[in-house]
């Protein structure tokens, strides 16, 4: 009972793992209630964080239930549950989600969704699709579906991402379990409840049943709108609110709302993966699309219409494609094709979206033209089109075309035009369609309206109503004046019917005038101004502009403000002319007739007097009853205004003056008179009178309308002074009405007067220049640079004056007037009036032709340089420009990434030219150019990128902002795939333009589309990357705020998060407090905001000093709290500091005895081990938590784990300046500081690892003093790590970890130090495996064997494998150490190192003897003992065998290099026997060991006659056979190094050098890395030069795998393998092919020609492919290698083989095919053949076998193949042969010029002649011809054809290649009239060529064979290929037959048997060259018909794949022998 209850005793932790199921429950439960009791960031949790795996997985069904609840309330309660999700989530699902238990289940689901609330979603989702793809119980993957759709259920999309979920569904509904597919069912149902419609396309891979299924389902769910019932942590806020609304019952329309905007919206488009079809166009797509028949157009855009056809395309350059299609639209002149090109374009369009926006405006023009066609079908295609197009642009950009389309003459472009700007409309909001858009749109719309078609008048109205509807009734009337009622009645209706899709904008609502404050924030000192002066115009930035950073000064401004108000924004006169009689009769009903005629009188006294009566009267009359028009033209009757008598003028003017104040005067009064008026201004009595009725009309009604109406009759006159005052009075009229007139035809009129010859006119024109200064600013400058350089500086003089000067407020007009009638001043609508738009501007569309930008893509860069100086020479003639610009944008920005960098300048020249040239018209053209700008920042020239640099600014500029930018995430791109250079600098103008720009202005979902590459360059590793990327972040951090950026570093992986965070918490204090907002002067502001004030106390830096003490000081809040801190800090730096009673003064590291518990803890697994690759947060969390709880001082501990590297120096000045105070208590925490350093030897920091290791060296040199011992806890979690820094580049890095090492063997024993440095030498690091190989050898110097651990045999055998390393650092190290073992061990050490590689033991023996002059012998040196620090000599001696003599001591080796020698023990030199020495000395070693069959070293001392060897020492040690893997030769190191190789690269000559190395595994890497340096450098000239060596690598390699005895089969055709991939991969380059020399190429093809015969191969799985590759290698020698060195090499084989009594039949028998295969090709190679050097070889191998010799020969075909060459030499060069014998010494020794002669003489050479007459290869292999000349192509029967099938059968097959090709040629000789050319039509062109060369040499053979009368015609003999003689002797016809009938005869005579001459002849044929069937293995003929298959179809070829011909060819033969026999009387037998 009391074994039940002990484990009651145990903590809880303890209980809850174990063994008893009864004791986890008890521990369960209890947890179970701690767990509510606690704290959620309480220490107590990290107890219990690593059990929870162990919970969910416990193998007791009752435990885990209880256990499950536990691990639900720890997920629910404490902050550590996001570090188990990971563990916990895979435990669920493999042991809980699939349980029998429902409690279990349902406990396991709840755990995952709460790990859903604690924000760890990601995390689960991912988990629970791995469950479902890789379980293979479908009880888990139900469970794990059903999971997925409760937390979709309850979470909704938001949380869950259903682009991963929509991937799995159809695997789920297709799986073969019923529960799985109701389950997918479900969640499929679920999705469709929260995206809808959406989700439809995703189901289009499913069955049509499962289809309608779910279709069922779907109909079921009704239009009831989900949302979310359960919310995220971060999402309390939106729980609360839905709450409050549920208790409150808010209305169901605004709680539709709210869901609605709970819910998103999902596009379908998102959810698809994009598909590249740029990859899928049919290569010949460009030149059909090209091609003259309309056909293969058609043909062209019906394939790409099925690639567009992809719902969602893959970003990509579309440049090509769109011009193509785009030229087929408006080019091509059939319907069909354009319509099919039109649907390609809306394909397009559609699947790319935004992304199609570089190409929409391009393609838009295009369209719009083609609407002219009458065809239906393409005019619905070009309308698809358009409408898909329109959602990447803008109804802005498009503002140019459209509005030139309206205009066309087509009334169908006008209508469909109209239609689509309607279907625009229809998709803006009152925001987008602004009154600037509706100024342009609305006059040429009401055009349209009165176009005769009634098409046209129908789209337009369409096109009004709709906007109607978008913006208003109220906002659009003013833009459509005088509109007749039946017109607007039709627009009305149409907007009652409109339907409008775009998204409502604050815009579109009553405004509320808000315009007023922020003007006034924007402007204050314009605000002020315009208090103190009343009905002053406040000019404030607009949103473009402010969103560009600082606003300019009033006087510099781009962007005029015109005041709409001061125009008398009373209710426009629109007044009715009257006529004559009516001016008559209303003027006598008002006026006395003697008025009336005395206005008219000739007598001035009496028009004096009735001026003055009808003032009078006038004066009288009521402001409503004056009929101001019937007065006006009263007045103006002859003489009118231009009275002679200036009194009777005066009171004329002083009417006008009148009733234009009095009445209500109209533009229709105001045309009476105003000429009139005009006119006076140069009278110099009524000067004044003038002027002031002027502003009175002006103010009567509009000042823009009175100037226009001035200055066109002024400038009209030849009056100059008339055109001086109406300047001057025009001048003086907008400074009193403010600017509120129309700049263009006023600057226009300024040009004029400037011009004018009369001075004062010029003084007049430039002081209203001056006045327009003053409003317009610096831009109007740009009217007048065309000045002359006199009149340009006298308007400088003017602008001058009023630089600086704000324009004075208006003090005319109809607000003025309401606020001095006391009226209250209603807010002003202000009108932007853009000074730039004003400019005039050139179309520069039609001098971009199609040939600039042909030439601007042509190859050629000196044709691209000169399109480019046209483009710059039309941009300076033109200046300004509009911003159609055709195809030039795409063009230029694609030179911005040309290859020529002197292009790229004056390409982005261009391009900044082309923005100041636009101007703000510039923006539409971001998308399309902006890519390029950010390509240029990838030149490696600093020019280059400067000038990018320079473009980008001068772009955001000219666009007034960077909205444009971010649009398309074509930054975002940028930084994701750009260069380090690309980010640097990209990042640094990001940097410096962020804070300035409007947060209100830039998308957020644009700028968010950054962040993660963002967040990536921080952690980059290039130096320059990281600092922009740091400087960046505030500017992004403004837009989208700390919380936004924070979640995307969430995402990051633990070790990223965690730098990145550190970096976002210290840039988080610099945020503003306020969104930036443009303002008069933030310049300034900006400069203090990036800036921060730089006093920061300089005392913090002392503060964070610790004294020499115990106590350390935390660092200040300035220091940590970042820049914005500091500079708050600045007014009272010590106000900043931590109180006193703050600081932590307890001693750095306690004193006490945690460590033991600390060490049980990590034995108990209840702490992570602190083992990692990468330390992870989890473990820099537990180390906190472990100095926390062992009282480590907690200043010391914040800059410990502060982000910054220097607090971790301080942290280890502080540790060493205490090292020397409290030394217990540094052993106390070693365990902690120990870890803490491993930490810090993972940051990149140089200076702290260097101080990190500088005190570690102080605290273990301290620690050996104290005598204390390293625990094996301790050193596991620090060793391992500080192995990791030996190979530390940096020299001061690995000198201090060598010292270190030193000092560890005093506090920890060798022995168990060992087996970390051995973990060391298996890294990858060459380095690191150097270092450690010393550090080996250092430990057993000083300790001497007995330290290898876990024994010197395993630990030095693992040594010795380093010797065969690449690297020769790594080599020289682990030569060193086994040196050291021989020093101590002697001859023991090779029997401990085992067997090496021949190269590696001769390694071995040369450092040995190098060494000798600095070692003792063995046993000489005194050797420590490993197992106690103290040195105690052990004696050793060499190991001797008994029976045997004593080999000669080995030398031993010098001491390494190293930094640490006077820890070395120097040794006596150790005496040697003396060597052999002379010449023979290696010839005598190698005799040796050939004799005694020993490997490696033999001392040479030893007498021949003395040497024994024991082979049972050698021969029953096993040695393990390395293994060559691929992998490893593609590892990072050898990529680099095959990235880096040239000519200089010792790595090539070393590799080429092992490739015939005795260790496969060495020589296959060697194989490989120069197999991959061939392909990747094959045409570099150094590589030629070592094409030998390579060759002679391989040659030597296959001989040793050929003679090898001791390999396995598998292991020897491996290096087969090898070997031929690199030889095929030389022999393919011509280049390296061509430098082979011959006696390499005769060695290799003699060694390849063997192997092919190699009997063990028949065994052997694969061997065929390893014949059929020599088979192959052989062909490429042959044929691409230098052909003379070829076929001396070919020769010179034979020659051998000839002469050799072991040479194999069937090798002389394949060499003779080569030679054949070459004699074929002499045709074609002889004009790049040495003869001189051929004629030699012959001529050796005719005086070394002549033809007498071949009389006693069994077969002579090898003299006759060297005849054949003979013979084809002589015919291909006739008599010029002769002259090549100069190079023949003794030329009489051979029969060859003799026999050259004969030929000569024979009239060989004349077949040189007649060549042409013989036939062709084509009438051999193909259709014969007839002998009048005509062909006859003969219908193949069926079994006639399957014979044919059957011979190509034969011929593709190895065995029966030549089989097959004999068939084909009797079939040809049976069947002259037969076709086999559809046989040939599908086969490649080396099958038809190797059938078309065989079938040709057959023909050439029966041919030569007739002439030489040597053979019969019959297909299955040998053929002789000598002395191919025109003769007619009478042999030739002779048949076998005959000769069998002769030696019947004499066989009779003889009385001999027919079988035992047969059997005699075969037995005699294997003796010498076994060329009879019966000598023939089945190993041989299957190796032999390999090559046969490529080389037999020459002249002199024999085929022996088949028993049958094998057997007739030896009987002729033998016939042929036994006949001269009989004849000469010799004995048969």
């Amino acid at each position: 009972m009391d074994e039940d209850t002990e484990y009651l005793k145990l903590p809880i932790e303890d209980q809850c793992v174990h063994k008893l199921w009864k004791a986890r429950v008890h521990g369960y439960e209890a947890a179970l209630k701690l767990f509510g009791q606690w704290e959620e960031k309480s220490p107590e949790w990290n107890k219990f964080t690593f059990l929870m795996k162990k919970i969910v997985i416990d193998s007791n069904a009752v435990a885990q239930e209880k256990g499950l609840e536990t691990v639900l309330c720890f997920v629910e309660n404490s902050a550590q549950a996001s570090k188990t999700v990971g563990d916990v989530m895979s435990g669920l699902i493999a042991k809980c989600l699939g349980a029998p238990k429902a409690r279990t289940k349902d406990v396991a689901i709840q755990i995952a969704l709460m790990y859903v609330e604690i924000e760890k979603y990601e995390i689960v989702q991912e988990e629970i699709l791995k469950g479902i793809a890789a379980s293979k119980n479908p009880k888990v993957v139900a469970a794990c579906i059903a999971t997925l759709t409760q937390a979709l259920r309850e979470f909704g999309p938001k949380v869950i991402n259903l682009k991963l979920v929509l991937k799995q569904v159809p695997v789920l509904l297709e799986d073969r379990d019923k529960n799985v597919r109701e389950e997918g069912k479900k969640l499929v149902v679920e999705l469709y409840r929260w995206i809808g419609q959406a989700l439809k396309p995703q189901l289009s891979a499913l069955k049509p049943i499962q289809v309608s299924e779910l279709e069922t389902e779907f109909e079921k769910l009704g239009n009831e709108k989900p949302h979310q019932t359960r919310f995220l942590r971060s999402q309390q806020d939106l729980k609360a609110k839905m709450e409050a609304r549920m208790t409150e019952g808010t209305d169901a329309t605004e709680e539709e709302a709210d869901n609605a905007d709970a819910v998103p919206d999902i596009d379908p488009y998102e959810l698809l993966e994009p598909v590249d079809i740029l990859s899928q166009l049919p290569k010949d797509f460009y030149d059909k699309c090209e091609a003259k028949k309309w056909q293969e157009r058609k043909e062209a855009m019906d394939a790409l219409e099925q690639l567009v056809a992809n719902p969602k395309l893959q970003t990509g350059d579309y440049g090509d494609l769109v011009r193509a299609l785009k030229k087929i639209i408006g080019k091509d002149s059939n319907v069909m094709v354009i319509a099919v090109a039109g649907k390609c374009l809306c394909g397009l369009a559609n699947g790319l979206k935004k992304k199609f926006s570089p190409y929409a405006l391009a393609c838009i023009p295009t369209i719009l033209e083609k609407f002219k066609e009458k065809k239906q079908n393409v005019v619905t295609a070009m309308r698809e089109a358009i409408d898909a197009i329109y959602p990447s642009t803008t109804i802005e950009a498009i503002q140019e075309d459209v509005l030139a389309s309206l205009d066309n003459k087509n009334p169908s472009v006008k209508a469909e035009t109209a239609a689509f700007l309607g279907r625009c409309f229809a998709k803006c909001n009152a925001t987008i369609l602004n009154k600037k858009l509706l100024k342009a749109y609305c006059p040429a719309l009401i055009k349209a309206l009165n176009e005769p078609d009634p098409g046209v008048r129908d789209s337009s109205a369409e096109a009004l109503g709709i906007a109607m509807k978008v913006v208003g009734e109220k906002v659009i009337m003013p833009f459509l004046p005088d509109l007749e009622a039946m017109k607007m009645a039709k627009i009305k209706e149409c907007c009652e019917k409109a339907v409008v899709s775009g998204k409502p904008s604050g815009a579109a609502k009553p405004k509320t005038a808000p315009s007023m404050p922020e003007s006034k924030e924007a402007a204050p000192k314009i605000a002020d101004a315009a208090q103190k002066r009343p009905g002053a115009v406040i000019k404030k930035p607009t949103a473009a502009a402010s969103g560009s950073g600082p606003a300019k000064k009033p006087a510099g401004k781009t962007a005029v403000k015109k005041a709409a108000g001061a125009n008398a924004k009373v209710e426009e006169k629109i007044e009715k002319e009257l006529s004559p009689e009516e001016v008559e009769e209303k003027a006598a009903a008002i006026l006395p007739p003697d008025v009336i005629t005395g206005i008219t009188d000739a007598n001035w006294k009496t028009r004096l007097g009735a001026m003055e009566s009808m003032m009078q009267t006038i004066q009288t009359l009521e402001r409503a009853d004056i009929p101001t028009q019937v007065l006006v033209r009263t007045l103006c009757k002859k003489p009118g205004l231009k009275d002679n008598n200036f009194q009777v003028t005066k009171l004329k003017l002083e009417a006008v003056k009148f009733l234009a104040e009095k009445s209500d005067f109209s533009k229709r009064s105001a045309e009476y008179v105003i000429n009139d008026v005009v006119d006076k201004l140069s009278d110099a009595k009524n000067g004044s009178i003038t002027t002031e009725a002027l502003t009175a009309i002006a103010e009567a009604t509009s000042l823009d309308f009175v100037a226009n109406q001035v200055t066109d009759f002024a400038m009209g006159q030849k009056n100059p002074k008339v055109q001086a005052e109406a300047l001057v009075w025009l001048s003086n009229a907008i400074k009193e009405f403010g600017f509120v007139v129309q700049p263009k035809p006023i600057i226009e009129t300024a040009k004029k007067g400037i011009s004018a010859t009369n001075p004062a006119v010029r003084t007049a024109a430039i002081t209203l220049v001056g006045t327009l200064f003053l409003y317009m600013g610096p831009p109007l400058r740009t009217f007048f640079d065309g000045e002359k350089p006199a009149l340009l500086q006298q308007l400088n003089t003017e602008f001058d004056k009023y630089t600086g000067q704000t324009p004075p407020a208006p003090i005319r007009g109809a607000a003025p007037k309401k606020q001095a009638e006391g009226e209250e001043e209603e807010p002003q609508e202000i009108e932007e009036v853009n000074v730039v738009d004003l400019i005039p501007r050139t179309d520069i569309s039609g001098s971009i032709t199609e040939t600039i930008v042909d030439e601007l893509n042509d190859k050629n860069w000196k044709v691209r340089n000169e399109a480019l100086q046209k483009v710059t020479t039309i941009l300076n003639d033109a200046k300004f420009i509009t911003p159609q610009l055709g195809e030039l944008p795409t063009a230029l920005a694609a030179r911005m990434s040309d290859s020529n960098t002197n292009l790229v300048q004056q390409a982005l020249t261009i391009g900044q030219a082309l923005a100041i040239a636009m101007g703000p018209n510039c923006r539409q053209h971001v998308r399309v150019l902006l890519p390029g700008f950010l390509q240029a920042l990838s030149v490696n020239k600093p020019t280059v990128r400067a000038t990018a640099i320079s473009c980008l600014n001068t772009w955001v500029e000219q666009c007034n902002g960077m909205k444009e930018f971010f649009e398309g995430e074509v930054i975002a791109d940028a930084l994701k795939t750009g260069n380090p250079f690309v980010k640097a600098d990209l990042l640094t103008w990001l940097a410096e333009k962020l804070p300035n720009v409007n947060a209100k202005v830039l998308n957020k979902d644009d700028v968010t589309a950054c962040v993660p590459h963002l967040l990536a360059a921080i952690e980059d590793r290039t130096a320059d990357v990281r600092k922009a990327a740091q400087d960046a972040t505030l500017g992004f951090m403004i837009h989208l705020g700390y919380e936004g950026m924070s979640r995307h570093a969430s995402k990051l992986k633990p070790a990223s998060k965690s730098i990145v965070q550190a970096h976002l918490d210290k840039v988080r204090p610099s945020l503003p407090t306020k969104p930036v907002v443009a303002a008069p002067q933030p310049v300034a502001k900006a400069k203090i905001a990036a800036q921060p004030s730089k006093e920061i106390p300089k005392e913090d830096d002392d503060t964070a000093k610790a004294p020499s003490g115990k106590a350390l000081r935390a660092p200040s809040k300035t220091k940590i709290a970042g820049p914005a801190a500091a500079a708050s800090a600045v007014p009272g730096a010590k106000s900043s500091r931590k109180k006193d009673d703050d600081v932590d003064t307890s001693p750095l590291l306690p004193l006490n005895n945690l460590k033991t518990q600390r060490v049980n803890d990590e034995l108990k697994l209840r702490v992570l081990k602190w083992n990692f690759a990468v330390p992870r947060d989890e473990f820099v969390d537990q180390l906190k938590e472990q100095m926390n709880t062992a009282g480590v001082n907690k200043s010391l501990m914040t800059n410990m784990f502060h982000v910054d590297f220097k607090f971790h120096l301080k942290a280890i000045e502080s540790l060493n300046e205490d090292l020397s105070v409290n030394v217990e208590s540094q052993k106390a925490n070693l365990d902690l500081i120990l870890k803490w350093m491993t930490l810090r030897f993972f940051d990149t920091n140089p200076s702290v690892l260097l101080k990190g290791l500088e005190y570690l060296q102080s605290v273990f040199s301290l620690l050996a003093q104290e005598g204390y011992h390293m625990l094996d806890s301790e050193a596991s979690s620090f060793i391992p790590y500080l192995i990791t820094k030996v190979g530390d580049p940096k020299d001061a890095v690995k000198n201090s970890v060598h010292g270190i090492f030193k000092t560890l063997w005093r506090i920890y024993p060798a022995s168990k130090l060992f087996p970390y440095a051995m973990e060391g030498i298996k890294t990858k690091n060459a380095r690191q495996r150097t270092e450690c190989l010393e550090e080996l050898g250092s430990l057993i110097e000083e300790f001497g064997v007995a330290v290898c651990q876990p024994s010197p045999s395993v630990a030095l055998k693992e040594v010795a494998k380093q010797i065969a390393d690449r690297d020769n650092a790594v080599r020289s190290a682990a030569l060193n150490c086994i040196v050291h073992a021989y020093c101590q061990e002697g001859e023991k050490v090779y029997k401990l190192i085992g067997q090496l590689s021949e190269k590696d033991m001769s390694l071995l023996e040369e450092r040995i003897k190098r060494s000798a002059k600095n070692r003792p012998v063995p046993g000489a040196a005194p050797v420590k003992t490993a197992v106690t620090p103290t040195p105690n000599p052990g004696p050793t001696s060499p190991d001797t065998r008994s029976g045997l003599p004593v080999r000669g001591a080995r030398p031993a080796s010098a001491y390494y290099a190293s930094d640490n020698k006077n820890t070395r023990v120097e040794v006596a030199e150790r005496p040697q026997a003396r060597p052999i020495s002379g010449v023979f000395a290696m010839e005598l070693e190698q005799t040796v060991q050939k004799a005694a069959g020993l490997r490696g070293h033999v001392n040479s001392s030893i007498h021949l006659d003395l040497v024994q060897v024991n082979f049972d020492d050698i021969l029953n040690e096993a040695v393990p056979m390395p293994r060559y893997k691929r992998t490893a030769v593609g590892s990072s190191q050898a990529a680099d190094q095959f990235g880096k190789i040239n000519s200089t690269d010792p790595a090539l000559d070393i590799n080429i050098s092992q490739i015939a190395h005795p260790s496969l595994n060495v020589s296959l890497n060697a194989v490989q890395y120069v197999e991959n340096v061939i392909n990747k450098s094959a045409d570099e000239s150094w590589l030629e030069t070592r094409v030998d060596q390579i060759l002679i690598g391989c040659t030597m390699q296959l001989r040793l795998l050929y003679q090898s005895q001791d390999r396995s089969l598998k292991d020897i055709i491996q290096g087969y393998k090898a070997l031929l991939r690199l030889l095929m991969a030389l022999f393919v380059q011509s280049n390296l092919a061509q430098r082979g020399s011959r006696d390499v190429l005769r060695d290799l093809a003699n060694l390849s020609l063997h192997v092919m015969l190699d009997s063990r191969l028949e065994t052997a799985d694969d061997a065929d492919q390893v014949v059929r590759a020599l088979n192959v290698l052989v062909l490429k020698m042959v044929e691409k290698s230098d052909h003379t060195a070829m076929t001396s090499a070919l020769l010179r084989l034979l020659h051998d083989a000839v002469g050799s009594d072991n040479s194999n039949g069937k090798y002389i028998e394949l060499v003779m095919k080569c030679l054949w295969r070459i004699v074929r090709n002499l045709n074609d190679w002889i004009n790049t053949i040495n003869i001189s050097t051929i004629l030699v070889d012959l001529h050796a191998f005719l005086k070394a076998y002549p033809s007498s010799v071949w009389k006693d020969r069994q077969s002579d075909t090898p003299i006759r193949t060297i005849k054949t060459i003979i013979h084809t030499l002589v015919r291909l060069q006739g008599d010029a042969i002769l002259s090549n014998l100069g190079a023949i010494d003794n030329l009489k020794d051979s029969e060859l010029e003799p026999y050259l002669q004969k030929l000569l003489k024979s009239g060989v050479s004349k077949e040189k002649d007649s060549a042409s007459k013989l036939p062709t290869s084509d009438q051999l292999s193909g259709v014969p011809e007839k002998k009048d000349g005509s062909v006859k192509i003969r219908r193949l029967s069926k079994s006639t054809q399957e014979t044919l099938t059957a011979i190509f059968r034969k011929i593709g097959s190895k065995e029966l290649s030549q089989e097959g090709l004999a068939q084909l040629y009797d079939f040809k000789q049976r069947y002259p009239d037969a076709d086999i050319e559809p046989f040939l039509s599908r086969s490649s062109d080396f099958f038809k060529n190797y059938i078309e060369r065989g079938l040709k040499f057959m023909e050439e053979k029966k041919r030569k064979e007739l002439a030489e009368g040597l053979l019969t015609p019959d297909n299955n003999n040998p053929v002789e290929g000598g002395l191919v003689q025109q003769s007619s002797s009478s042999e030739s016809g002779v048949n076998p037959d005959a000769y069998r009938e002769r030696l019947k005869k004499l066989r009779a005579l003889a009385g001999l048997e027919t079988s035992h001459v047969t059997s005699s002849n075969a037995s005699s044929t294997i003796n010498q060259f076994g060329f009879s069937s019966s000598s023939v293995t089945v190993t041989q003929t299957r190796t032999v018909t390999a090559i046969s298959g490529d080389f037999e179809n020459v002249p002199v070829v024999q085929n022996v794949t088949t028993t049958t011909s094998s057997s007739a060819t030896s009987g002729i033969e033998d016939y042929r022998r036994r006949l001269e026999m009989l004849k000469s009387g010799g004995n048969l037998s």
